[in-house]
């Protein structure tokens, strides 16, 4: 079993979250695929809204951002990735690369890698203290299907591989779009609890509204239960809990030791009519919780968990 990193900043780094459980595939573009040569000086907006300038092809790429990591390994420029954080580890060739860090990285660190653009997260102090030292930073962190989408295109541009990107954005709306189509012949949608931390069990951490767990959910023929709470990642009391009553219960926790058994053991939950039917289920939290190319992969999973007999 995993230690567990603290709450506040488990939740605010979803896209790091991991476990030991065998990865999906993740699509990749065929040898022959042509890299189309971006045009120079590129300019690109990341999530912040900053306007990030190239005047050259990107070479050396350090990324702190799992999901990225990903986004540029399946676009076919892992070469270009030159470190990674601790929380990398998707694909193999990510993992074997040398690595500048994880819940601390200094920037110092990254420097010493003589980056020429960094892929990095909002949290902490880590971007501004590299554009401090004059680093080029880009951060993606998208909070729903079409952000994803976006970034990925945005990610192509800079690696100038736009024609993968666009395939690749292509499959996965395939692929989700299919699921969605078939979820929508289910007699009915079924109330889903996503949980994400119960360190504390009077107050857990759960997927709410507005993020890409919740159109996960959606897509997969569910409804979440947390949909009118007043934050993405809100704490519900085990009370609330219990009244929303789900039909399935998700733990993205499990590979901190959080069990079904546990689950169903919580005073007052055996009430709940996901503990009385037995469909308390743990799910590989890098498919639910890295916006990037795996979600297709964790819409797939959602719907074998929440519609079995439409998705064997």
């Amino acid at each position: 079993m995993r230690s567990r990193p603290s709450v506040l900043f488990a939740i605010l780094l979803l896209a790091l979250t991991s476990c030991g459980s065998p990865p999906a595939a993740v699509p990749t573009p065929t040898p022959t695929e042509a890299t189309a040569a971006p045009r120079y000086p590129l300019v690109v907006t990341d999530d912040r809204g900053k306007q990030i300038t190239f005047t050259a092809p990107v070479q050396r790429i350090v990324s702190v951002a799992p999901s990225s990591t990903e986004i540029v390994f399946a676009l076919g420029a892992g070469d270009r990735i030159v470190a990674v954080d601790d929380f990398s580890d998707f694909p193999a060739e990510a993992k074997a690369l040398p690595k500048v860090g994880g819940f601390t990285t200094s920037a110092e660190k990254v420097v010493s890698f003589q980056p020429d653009l960094v892929l990095a997260i909002t949290t902490g102090n880590l971007a501004p203290a590299l554009e401090a030292q004059g680093q080029r930073v880009a951060i993606f962190e998208p909070t729903d299907f079409a952000g994803v989408y976006r970034d990925i295109a945005t990610i192509g541009q800079i690696v100038g591989r736009e024609s993968a990107a666009a395939d690749l954005v292509r499959r996965m709306r395939d692929r989700i779009g299919a699921v969605t189509e078939r979820a929508r012949t289910a007699t009915a949608r079924v109330r889903v609890l996503h949980e994400i931390d119960a360190s504390d069990p009077t107050k857990i951490y759960v997927a709410g509204p507005g993020n890409f767990i919740d159109a996960m959910i959606a897509a997969a023929g569910g409804t979440n239960v947390a949909a009118s709470a007043p934050s993405s990642y809100p704490q519900l009391s085990a009370e609330e809990i219990v009244r929303a009553d789900p039909e399935v219960i998700v733990l993205s926790d499990a590979a901190y030791g959080m069990t079904p058994e546990a689950v169903a053991a919580r005073p007052g939950w055996s009430a709940i009519d996901a503990v009385k039917k037995r469909r308390v289920v743990a799910i590989d939290p890098d498919l639910v919780s890295r916006p990037g190319p795996r979600l297709a992969d964790g819409v797939e999973q959602y719907a074998k968990l929440l519609h079995p007999e439409l998705f064997p």
